[in-house]
């Protein structure tokens, strides 16, 4: 598998290559093995459904003024990024991030769902920072989890893809493991699982996983039993 080809899948789904790029990138492709062109399509999926479910969290009108602002901004910042020979997809999320200023809202999931949103800064300031990563793992029974983090930021945006709810009287509940040790970082009870479910998780605090467990309404202080999934936080 070629991980160097697949590390362009962003700025792909993002659009972020010029034409002779993209053509070059379509040849190579075109050549690779079939894994690496599965992992590629994968990748480049995940980022498109990632950033759409971004965008749709909380859509609201700003003043005309700081859209005209905040596109010079961009664009000035794009200009300096390619002086100084950034990857087309780190200016393309810098540009994404920008935008969800403008239209994002979110959902944080600290100890429970149900506690306050956070400030849209938390979202674009994971999108825009240069150690962002981005992490997936397949459900069992169907659907993807998706990860993009910072630890500068300090923070993690979680989207769920065609995960089916928890059984009733059950939820799901997330983990943050640091070392062995399992963190309470809150549960999804049956009716906030949708088709697309999105959540930002604060304080990851050097954990390299984050884990799903099903638990009792409510949750537990510690898993009762199995993670049947867990996304690499590395």
């Amino acid at each position: 598998m070629d991980d160097d080809l697949i590390e362009w899948a962003h700025a792909y789904a993002l659009h972020a290559l010029d034409d002779d790029e993209r053509h070059a990138l379509d040849s190579k492709l075109a050549d690779a093995d079939d894994d690496t062109r599965a992992q590629f399509d994968t990748a480049v999926r995940l980022a498109r459904e990632t950033m759409a479910a971004a965008s749709s969290l909380v859509a609201v009108t700003p003043p005309s003024s700081l859209r005209r602002d905040l596109l010079r901004q961009v664009s000035g910042d794009e200009l300096a990024q390619r002086r100084n020979g950034k990857r087309r997809w780190q200016i393309a999320m810098t540009s994404v991030a920008a935008a969800i200023v403008i239209l994002v809202g979110g959902v944080v999931i600290g100890r429970q769902v149900t506690e306050a949103p956070p400030a849209p800064s938390v979202t674009a300031q994971i999108l825009d920072s240069p150690d962002m990563q981005s992490s997936s793992t397949a459900i069992p029974g169907g659907g993807t989890a998706t990860a993009m983090y910072s630890k500068d930021t300090n923070a993690a945006m979680l989207v769920m893809n065609g995960v089916a709810p928890p059984q009733p009287d059950t939820v799901y509940q997330m983990w943050l493991v640091r070392g062995s040790e399992p963190v309470p970082a809150g549960t999804m009870a049956p009716d906030q699982v949708a088709p697309t479910t999105t959540a930002v998780l604060e304080g990851l605090d050097g954990a390299t996983k984050l884990g799903f467990t099903v638990e009792p309404p409510g949750g537990s202080t510690y898993p009762t039993g199995t993670m049947f999934a867990a996304i690499p936080l590395t």
